[in-house]
């Protein structure tokens, strides 16, 4: 989630894609990675990115919608980032926007495989420059924007990507690492692992200054997914769901210590499988979730469009949760707060909405097939 838009944005915008529904390198170890440099608190213009399916066609379109002061996006005004129909046997099925608004991985889920394309955005360039990335996953921007976690699935190893493309570096992770993102400060990785169903998984840590690994924590019966720190970095929270052939489950949101990841406190019961991660709020007081409204439905447990579920806030300090939505036949995923913490968008089914922190959700995408909303912040 972009960390550097500031109270007073005046010109924000909204980057949504609009989709259908659904080199040789060595190891370094250690990696010289740089701290992330402070950026000083100014004025910043942020962006929606909104993916959208043109009708009458396989077409996906990436547009860009400016916002106004209260976070609402200007329809009429839209600026195409990308466009060009999803690969066969695919679909666009998420927008991750770096931190330095400087680019967007489009993260497309494939019949038998994955991959992502990176869109560089430069401010004297009418259009993006676009990469794509080998097979596999995002896992997760640096905090200063300017490298990326990328999973390869054909070799299964995680990779460090500069934000131009060309520069890659091989993390020594455990094999078979599925999950990884970095601690706020730039300097460390936090992973997950699993040697395959029915050996749990476990959690740990990888230092790039010295290239030193510590296991932290080891779940015999369950797989931990969607680690991730607080802002400041001085909480953790992850999901911990049945290590199951089942692939849509209800997991447990935990909180969790900082230092050793080790499970503190039962936060809340998630979805778990579709890979929609809790967010945290950009103080640290609450975490955003996906909840499953129907957990006793079989079908929901094999098909991921049998899914009916609702947005819900749980408070870190109090434990008190919150609905956000309260749809009684819908999809809802997507969860991103705005980087000034007013505001959080989401796709409900075919539709991008909007949350303000005590009011109503309320619809903002224009007719048509809207989704994947992601907050871009622009120097």
């Amino acid at each position: 989630m972009p960390g550097y838009c500031f109270n007073a944005c005046p010109y924000c915008f909204w980057l949504w894609a609009f989709p259908p529904c659904l080199p040789n390198a060595q190891p370094v170890s250690p990696f010289p990675f740089p701290a992330p440099q402070r950026r000083r608190k100014r004025l910043l213009t942020c962006s929606w990115s909104i993916s959208r399916k043109i009708s009458g066609g396989g077409e996906v379109a990436t547009l860009r919608y400016p916002l106004t002061a209260d976070h609402q996006p200007l329809t009429a005004n839209p600026t195409l980032l990308f466009s060009q129909p999803d690969p066969p046997r695919c679909q666009t099925d998420a927008a991750h926007t770096a931190p330095n608004g400087r680019a967007i991985l489009l993260q497309y889920n494939c019949e038998d495989t994955l991959f992502a394309r990176l869109l560089q955005l430069e401010q004297e360039a009418a259009t993006p420059t676009v990469r794509v990335l080998p097979q596999g996953y995002f896992l997760h921007w640096a905090p200063d924007g300017q490298w990326l976690l990328f999973r390869d699935v054909e070799t299964d190893q995680v990779w460090l990507i500069s934000l131009d493309g060309d520069r890659r570096h091989l993390l020594d992770l455990p094999p078979r690492t599925y999950s990884a993102v970095f601690a706020p400060d730039g300097q460390k990785v936090l992973y997950a692992t699993s040697v395959g169903l029915g050996f749990g998984s476990e959690i740990g840590l990888l230092s790039l200054a010295n290239g030193v690994l510590t296991s932290w924590q080891q779940f015999p019966d369950q797989i931990a997914a969607h680690p991730a720190w607080s802002s400041d970095g001085s909480q953790l929270a992850y999901v911990l769901m049945p290590d199951t052939n089942i692939p849509f489950v209800v997991g447990e949101l935990w909180l969790a210590d900082a230092a050793t990841g080790a499970p503190l406190t039962l936060l809340a019961q998630v979805d778990a499988g579709h890979g929609y991660a809790p967010v945290w709020s950009p103080d640290g007081r609450s975490i955003v979730y996906v909840q499953r409204e129907n957990p006793q439905d079989i079908r929901a447990n094999m098909d991921p469009l049998a899914l009916r579920s609702n947005l819900y806030q749980v408070e870190v300090d109090s434990g008190d949760i919150t609905p956000i939505t309260q749809f009684p036949d819908s999809r809802v995923y997507d969860a991103v707060w705005s980087p000034d913490g007013r505001s959080l968008a989401f796709t409900a089914d075919d539709a991008v909405w909007l949350w303000l922190p005590g009011g109503w959700p309320v619809p903002v995408s224009p007719g048509g097939v809207y989704r994947h909303p992601a907050w871009l912040v622009l120097p």
